[in-house]
């Protein structure tokens, strides 16, 4: 009877070894995909904020768009401050900038 006892201990021994065996490499599978899942979930946080900002200066530049063909006053500006344009019965004075201190 010792010899079958000793036999069912070792077969129940072999199955809990078995099953740690068999959970070790699901472990060993799993792992990789779950940093997988990470670094992609990381990166997709990443996107969306940068969607976000790029929305935002999308809306910007609609809206100056939007100004630039509505606002005359907005247009003139514009051109005299980006385009440097002037009209034509107009002088424009330069002034050198302060970059050198006065002592």
């Amino acid at each position: 009877m010792k010899v079958r006892a000793f036999w069912l201990w070792v077969q129940s021994l072999g199955f809990w070894v078995f099953l740690a065996i068999v959970a070790a490499g699901a472990v060993a599978l799993f792992i990789p995909l779950w940093h997988r899942q990470h670094t992609l979930q990381v990166e997709n946080r990443r996107l969306e904020a940068e969607v976000g900002r790029l929305e935002a200066i999308e809306k910007q530049y609609r809206s100056e768009i939007e100004a630039l063909k509505t606002d005359p006053t907005y247009l003139e500006r514009v051109a005299r401050e980006k385009l440097n344009l002037v009209k034509t019965n107009e002088t424009v004075f330069q002034f050198p900038s302060n970059a050198v201190s006065r002592r």
